[in-house]
């Protein structure tokens, strides 16, 4: 094993005890931080065994280990990126919703809660 397998090892279990604390804390999801974990378990194995990823890789039509991982990574960043993109939009409109609620209590006119009759609306009718 060399220097740069030790480091590699070591910092993606640095990760895998950040998720965990993560996941303990429900700072991330459960599901983000299964597919996480499983993505740095695959990380360490591979870097222990790194001849073991060209075995999968023929296994499934794919001539070196190296292009499988990175054909594996893509796949990850471009669902990581989907899942932002989401996450994204829906704040988006959550901030509209709440612009339009806020311009709608600020308007001129407007009824403010918990606040009486303005001095130039008119006073209420008795029925």
């Amino acid at each position: 094993m060399n220097m740069f397998q030790i480091i590699l090892i070591a910092v993606l279990g640095a990760l895998v005890v950040l998720t965990v604390v993560a996941g303990a804390r429900k700072s991330i999801g459960r599901p983000v931080a299964v597919l996480v974990l499983v993505v740095l378990t695959v990380g360490i194995l591979a870097a222990i065994d790194p001849d073991r990823t060209t075995v999968i890789a023929r296994a499934l039509g794919i001539d070196r280990g190296t292009d499988l991982i990175l054909y594996l990574m893509t796949l990850v960043v471009l669902q990581g990126f989907f899942i932002f993109y989401l996450r994204l939009r829906k704040v988006r409109r959550e901030l509209t919703l709440l612009v339009r609620r806020l311009a709608i209590l600020e308007a001129p006119g407007a009824p403010r809660p918990g606040a009486g009759p303005r001095s130039n609306d008119p006073p209420p009718s008795d029925p």
